[in-house]
């Protein structure tokens, strides 16, 4: 799952930006751009998947932009957690 092709769309009838994840296998997976987060003069994608069933468990995506043109997956676990956790602070939620 390492790598993966970039599309991103912005359809007239959306307002919210969407990234297609295509895999090695040439599944597609669409998820849109929750937020732009910034930490540490780093900007970052926190991407959520567009089809989600009801009670599902959500795994957000985490990505950084590269050059302000493309984006890639972050690989390190810790900078994923430091910027979810922004990305969680921002969005006004506390820490359990």
């Amino acid at each position: 799952m390492s790598d993966f092709e970039l599309e991103l769309t912005t359809p007239d009838e959306e307002t919210v930006p969407t990234i297609m994840l295509i895999d090695d296998d040439g599944n597609e997976e669409a998820h849109q751009v929750l937020a732009w987060q910034e930490l540490d003069g780093r900007e970052f994608a926190v991407l959520c998947p567009v089809d989600i069933e009801e009670g599902a468990e959500v795994g957000l995506v985490i990505m950084e932009s590269v050059n302000g043109e493309s984006l890639e997956f972050v690989a390190d676990e810790d900078i994923t957690q430091a910027v979810f956790d922004a990305f969680m602070e921002a969005m006004g939620a506390e820490e359990e």
